[in-house]
């Protein structure tokens, strides 16, 4: 878990963050920014800030930041028993992204 300090920072950094992409944020997103550093401590390294619009069973809308040099962990959403699983859509609305898929013909990392 990170400290309350450090959260505060990567806070103030987003919303610089989504001023740079031109993205208006009324006060009540702004206070609902998530910080997830997904339990490990490092977020310089691996982490992910996060607003969220929507996020039901089949969708969700989020803004996401990323940091310089931040990774976002791997993960799936996949169909389980009745479940049809989750689909997501990305778009680089500031800086440069690195999406790394997984092609399921051959089990290969590509970069995109």
């Amino acid at each position: 878990m990170i400290s309350k300090e450090k959260h505060e920072n990567a806070v103030k950094l987003t919303l610089e963050f989504f001023e740079k992409a031109g993205i208006v944020l009324t006060d009540k997103e702004k206070a609902n920014i998530e910080v997830a550093d997904f339990g490990l401590n490092r977020l310089e390294e691996t982490g992910l800030q996060i607003l969220t619009y929507v996020n039901t069973e089949r969708c969700c809308a989020k803004e996401l930041v990323l940091f310089p040099n931040q990774t976002c962990p791997e993960h799936r959403h996949p169909p389980i028993g009745n479940r049809e699983g989750k689909e997501e859509t990305f778009r680089c609305r500031w800086g440069k992204v690195f999406l790394y898929v997984l092609v399921l013909d051959n089990t290969r990392p590509t970069g995109i």
